[in-house]
């Protein structure tokens, strides 16, 4: 057990303050919220020095953000405390600052690609790990019998559609006929694979310099990351996602009718939760958005499928909305990734696709099949609940910086 800590905490920009919160503070630490926001997350003196003014002052033992911050990362270098970086995003631009080589960071992400792309340009202290829950909160979650009529579903995706204009590989107008249709190639490949990303490999130098003349982007001098990934992820990953979800949304709301047969009742039409207005689905029902904390464990929880889609910039890792569908206790059928095989069971704990026709053969499948989906999902939500809790992560963070050889 480490000695009490009194850990800075920004609530800026950064995922699940009071789970993090509630799980230091029950291992004995306390948690100071910090509220001053930087201008800039890269570089901001006047932040930075104010920071280092606010650790000295109140003797802070230890930094700790959701996502890597630079400029966060040089305060506590400059007064030598360790900051605990813990990433939700993917891609994270920020994590190719050169700040991330400093002996007093602790890099936590959840995507094993990342992790090895960085650990290949030579940062030694950047770590995996998997995304969390909070079960005390979540079994706390209980809905009424009118809540249970709007949220009962036999299928739900809860997630945006990024389907807003002008996304940045939309601004790229005029691209020649040859750059267009090499990058249309590519994106329609990467649609029909999953585990395995090829979009960056494909960018030829040619390519690049292509886009980069219709949408020029500034690496900053403080950074590590290449113009392939910045468009591959910012660019074409994203792409590919607007086009995906809307394709696999509308195959399986035209699809329910003929399982209805296999299934053997009337099934209820596909529901959306998203920000997104979606007129090109007239069979889904979009339902809106709905409250993190409070809705969305209830959604997963009565739906008897719960689908995810992941991002297609996350490459191996096992999404955060996984994650929530399991720690709540829903059946989760979730396109592959690769990180997974590393923490749970294919077809045990939670079941994977690999095409589209894979993908309505299950839902059709585990409809059908009532008892092996409800017993899935138990195995799910046992196996998050006993390993991948905030309590356990924030645990093994600490033990990793605080049994560190370099003394802070």
């Amino acid at each position: 057990m480490h000695t009490k800590l009194k850990i800075l905490f920004p609530d800026w920009k950064n995922f699940g303050v009071d789970d993090i919160k509630d799980a230091f503070e029950k291992m004995g630490h306390e948690v100071i919220i910090y509220k001053t926001e930087p201008k800039n997350y890269r570089i901001d003196p006047r932040f930075k020095s104010e920071l280092k003014k606010y650790i000295r002052a109140n003797e802070i033992t230890l930094m700790f953000t959701s996502n890597y911050f630079p400029v966060v990362a040089d305060a506590c270098h400059e007064v030598n405390i360790p900051y605990i970086s813990c990433c939700y995003d993917s891609p994270l631009v920020l994590t190719f600052s050169k700040t991330v080589f400093y002996p007093t960071n602790f890099i936590f992400i959840f995507d094993s690609k990342m992790v090895a792309d960085l650990q290949n340009l030579g940062v030694k202290q950047v770590f995996y790990m998997p995304m969390a829950v909070n079960p005390d909160r979540l079994n706390k979650l209980h809905t009424t019998s009118e809540q249970r009529k709007l949220i009962d579903a036999d299928i739900s995706f809860v997630g945006s559609l990024y389907s807003e204009k002008h996304t940045l590989y939309d601004r790229m107008t005029d691209l020649d006929d040859y750059t267009k249709g090499y990058i249309d190639g590519v994106m329609k490949a990467q649609e029909q694979i999953y585990g395995i990303s090829i979009v960056e490999d494909a960018l030829t130098p040619e390519i690049i310099d292509a886009m980069y003349k219709k949408m020029p982007i500034n690496i900053h001098e403080d950074d590590l990351e290449t113009k392939s990934y910045v468009y591959a992820n910012y660019f074409i990953n994203r792409k590919i996602t607007q086009t995906e979800r809307p394709i696999l949304l509308k195959e399986i709301s035209e699809a329910l009718p003929q399982m209805e047969a296999q299934v053997g009742r009337k099934l209820k039409p596909l529901k959306l939760y998203t920000h997104n207005p979606t007129p090109f689905l007239p069979k889904v029902e979009n339902m809106g958005t709905i409250h993190y904390m409070k809705e969305m464990p209830l959604v997963f929880r009565h739906s008897k499928i719960n689908l995810n889609i992941t991002l297609r910039s996350i490459i191996n890792g096992i999404p955060l909305r996984a994650i929530d569908i399991m720690g709540a206790g829903g059946f989760l059928l979730t396109n592959y990734q690769n990180d997974f095989q590393y923490h749970f069971e294919d077809g045990k704990d939670y079941v994977s696709f690999y095409s589209k026709e894979d993908m309505l053969n299950k839902i059709a499948y585990y409809l059908e099949h009532e008892d092996e989906r409800k017993q899935i999902a138990h195995n799910g939500q046992e196996k998050v609940c006993k390993k991948h809790t905030y309590d356990i992560h924030l645990k093994e963070m600490l033990d990793l910086v605080f049994d560190h050889t370099d003394p802070f």
